[in-house]
């Protein structure tokens, strides 16, 4: 795979614009999905962001989405879960292929270029990430998860998921807040769709000081011993950050 990717010219059509969609239900991390967007040099782009806590301030939102080229922000019901909010966002969607991002993680400028770069030189019908870094907050720790790269697998992460449209029309999110994004690729794969992983460059997963802000609770010791330590840094953007694609 790796020869292909080296033999393949850049050739991402224009005219295959990403629909990037966040769910949130956090106020605090509102900021940090209008810069991961902000930052994405792909175009044509779009983001449809879903905030999941009837607390929230959707007009402060929508004023603040409004700085932003092609953002819209819609408020479900807290109660509703994930899988249904996903849904949603997906009929919200203008383009073809749409890309999931945490609130929480980064994203780096190339990430959504890589990831649709990879619909040119494989079969894939999703695109992600098995390997990646990740980000200790308590320790500062860069470390990396040496998964699957550059090769299809069962699995990518679901914060960096991208995948094309007609893939939702016969595979929906179903109704779990845990757990929806692996219940979608495992229904995918039964229908015959291809998983592709990329590389670990331009996304970092994001462990913050307190563990209970994730959905997988696992403390960071136990965490770091599946990884294999990068730096100790307090800026670690330039140390995944994709500058060229060779």
């Amino acid at each position: 795979m790796k020869e292909i990717i080296r033999s393949t010219e850049i050739n991402i059509s224009k005219d295959k614009g990403v629909s990037v969609i966040t769910c949130t239900n956090r106020p605090l991390f509102i900021n940090y999905v209008f810069e991961n967007y902000k930052r994405q040099l792909y175009n044509p782009k779009e983001l449809i962001i879903i905030l999941n806590n009837n607390d929230i301030d959707s007009i402060a939102v929508k004023k603040q989405a409004a700085n932003y080229e092609a953002v819209k922000v819609y408020q479900l019901d807290e109660s509703l879960s994930l899988g249904v909010c996903y849904n949603f966002a997906v009929q919200q969607c203008h383009y073809e292929y749409i890309a999931k991002f945490d609130d929480d993680d980064y994203y780096a400028p190339l990430h959504l270029n890589e990831s649709m770069r990879a619909f040119t030189y494989t079969e894939a019908d999703i695109v992600g990430k098995h390997t990646r870094f990740i980000y200790f907050e308590n320790s500062h720790r860069l470390m990396l998860y040496e998964g699957i790269s550059h090769n299809y697998s069962t699995y990518v992460v679901g914060a960096t998921m991208v995948f094309k449209r007609n893939v939702w029309d016969m595979v929906n999110f179903k109704n779990l807040t845990v757990g929806e994004d692996s219940d979608f690729q495992e229904e995918c794969r039964k229908q015959g769709f291809k998983i592709f992983s990329t590389d670990e460059y331009d996304y970092v997963t994001i462990r913050q000081k307190d563990i209970n802000n994730h959905t997988f609770k696992l403390d960071d010791e136990t965490y770091m011993a599946y990884c294999n330590p990068v730096a100790k840094t307090l800026d670690y953007a330039p140390l995944i950050t994709r500058h060229n694609y060779f």
